[in-house]
């Protein structure tokens, strides 16, 4: 018998092949909707159920429980057998499955089998895809806040699930660093380090006001000493004057030394990125003024708007069409000035996505990015091949900080940044990861600090976390000999509270699929507080170190199988597992 039949999945696919024979059998040239099984909140209800049947009646022409009736049947003749013990019709049509002790052994056995690798690879072949996932992408002018911790927890645990799925997975980081607001930054850098060198220069009214750049200063002074001190007295107190070649020296270094806290500040939150891709790259080729007076990506990427007949000239600015692709609005494209445009800098860095090769690009944006989704699809599509749904925009939304129920500033030092390295020292890396996807991304979240250092089952990541420690002190205590490691699951009976921890193990590979399919990691955090919450009901009732040796062993190696689906699930969201707590 395959053991892909030991997982939901698995059993969901052998009725679904049942289903198709039936309609055939009967006739019927139709689709059949993909088939889902659910557990059954009361045991009198079967260990699992399926609506697959009245969902396809209809369109088969064939009434819900004669067609459950005969889905049954054929099953049972087929891939069932062996594995359920009987089935029945329920309600107008439910198709409920009552599994025997065969297949939970089977479960078993197949989850010790592949233990780190149950589900991995889940995703079919034939949907796997060459994906570019580009998340957290802030401009690098300070330091990373709470907001951007959780775009960077949610990216990273989607990464991690779509990989282990299947998905050829490619992480990246867009770096923001030509234009305006880099300008304003090395003004802004520019004019701290003249100040902490006595100098009476001022920060510009939109420059940046935080703190933290008086310590870069310091870190500017440790690197280059007064070697700007000149510069800056002739123009003082007006930054904004530095000649060109002295502000772009400061607005580099700037930028790299935001990066490097950038890259220590992710590693410590355990989220590593494959490429990064400086928007200013996207500006340098060959040709420097190879279409329109532009190089690189963004050249090739106006001749491609030309060539499509999309770029139109207006009051002294180049425009493009993307009403035509259902944008409100064209869309300036070169300033009156001559100057690029933010927006032409985007089109260009996903052109350069497509010439390396990706099939499928999603961006993890902000909230306050919504309004930018209509014009940044219509560009794309407007780009050859015209293929809208190769781009994936996701919006991210908000984190509120709470403490003792009410909004907390976490960082007077840094003014009302709230930055990750402070979530970090408060939290944990563990605790912020977890309880950062505990939500959908594209609803609010509320963080309450207090929760998330409390040492009990009220802290969501402690209850998952103690979960796996406590069935690691269960297999170091057992007797030596006593459900060895890598023994045959024995032919033992399969109690209620065993049934149901197996079940919830079998959800494994669907909820990876869900997660995956859905950008869903809250999923996958659900599912690991519910099989934590099994495991304990499983613990007060059954005694793993039972007076017989096959139970003791049947038992030893359910308590293995969480232990590594819980490994396994918590490594997806960046969560450690530990051994004792």
């Amino acid at each position: 018998m395959s053991d892909d039949l030991y997982d939901l999945n698995g059993l969901a696919a052998s009725l679904q092949a049942a289903l198709d024979q039936e309609l055939a059998a009967g006739g019927a040239d139709v689709d059949a909707p993909p088939v889902e099984l659910d557990l059954p909140a009361r045991p009198e209800h079967g260990d699992v159920t399926t609506n697959a049947a009245m969902v396809t009646a209809r369109r088969a022409g064939r009434a819900p429980r004669d067609l459950a009736e005969a889905l049954g049947a054929r099953w049972m003749a087929g891939a069932g057998a062996g594995v359920c013990e009987r089935f029945e019709v329920a309600g107008p049509g439910f198709l409920n499955l009552f599994l025997d002790d065969a297949w939970y052994r089977g479960a078993l056995d197949r989850l010790l089998a592949e233990g780190a690798d149950y589900g991995r690879g889940v995703l079919p072949a034939a949907r796997r895809l060459k994906m570019n996932v580009e998340f957290v992408s802030v401009n690098p002018t300070g330091p990373l806040h709470v907001g951007h911790a959780r775009y960077a927890s949610y990216g990273d645990a989607l990464c991690r699930i779509l990989a282990f799925v299947g998905h050829d997975v490619t992480r990246e980081f867009y770096v923001n660093d030509y234009g305006t607001q880099m300008t304003r930054f090395g003004q802004s850098l520019a004019a701290r380090y003249g100040q902490r060198l006595g100098l009476d220069t001022q920060v510009p009214d939109e420059g940046y006001q935080g703190a933290y750049l008086l310590e870069l200063a310091d870190d500017l002074i440790a690197a280059v000493g007064d070697r700007y001190r000149d510069a800056l007295v002739a123009i003082a107190p007006d930054v904004t004057a530095l000649p060109v070649d002295v502000l772009a020296e400061i607005k580099l270094w700037g930028r790299d030394a935001i990066l490097a806290q950038f890259r220590a500040t992710l590693e410590r939150l355990r989220v590593p990125f494959d490429v990064w891709t400086p928007e200013s790259t996207l500006y340098e080729g060959e040709d420097e003024s190879g279409h329109r007076g532009f190089g690189g990506e963004v050249g090739k990427s106006l001749a491609d708007l030309d060539g499509e007949s999309l770029l139109y000239e207006k009051e002294g600015a180049v425009w493009l069409s993307t009403t035509r692709y259902g944008d409100d609005k064209d869309r300036v494209l070169i300033r009156q000035t001559g100057d690029p445009t933010y927006f032409l800098s985007d089109i260009a860095y996903h052109r350069d996505k497509m010439d390396r090769g990706f099939e499928h690009m999603i961006d993890i944006w902000g909230a306050d990015h919504h309004g930018y989704v209509p014009r940044m699809k219509a560009a794309f599509t407007a780009l050859p091949p015209h293929d809208p749904d190769r781009l994936e925009l996701i919006i991210g939304q908000l984190v509120n900080l709470l403490e003792s129920g009410e909004a907390r500033r976490m960082s007077k030092r840094r003014g009302d940044i709230v930055t990750v390295d402070d979530l970090i020292e408060a939290i944990g890396v563990d605790a912020a990861r977890f309880l950062l996807v505990g939500r959908s991304h594209d609803t609010t979240l509320d963080l309450d600090i207090d929760l998330a250092v409390q040492q009990n089952n009220q802290n969501p990541v402690y209850y998952v976390q103690y979960a796996h420690a406590r069935i690691c002190s269960i297999l170091r205590n057992l007797p030596e000999g006593a459900g060895p490691e890598g023994a045959a699951v024995p032919a033992v009976p399969v109690g209620p509270h065993e049934r149901a921890l197996l079940r919830a193990l079998a959800r494994f590979p669907e909820v990876l699929l869900a997660a995956a399919d859905q950008r869903a990691p809250h999923r996958l955090h659900g599912y690991l507080g519910e099989l934590a919450a099994e495991f304990h009901v499983f613990y007060r009732h059954c005694r793993v170190l039972s007076d017989d040796a096959d139970t003791t062993a049947f038992r030893a190696g359910v308590c293995r199988a969480v232990r590594t689906t819980l490994a396994t699930g918590l490594g997806l969201l960046g969560v450690e597992a530990p051994e004792a707590m």
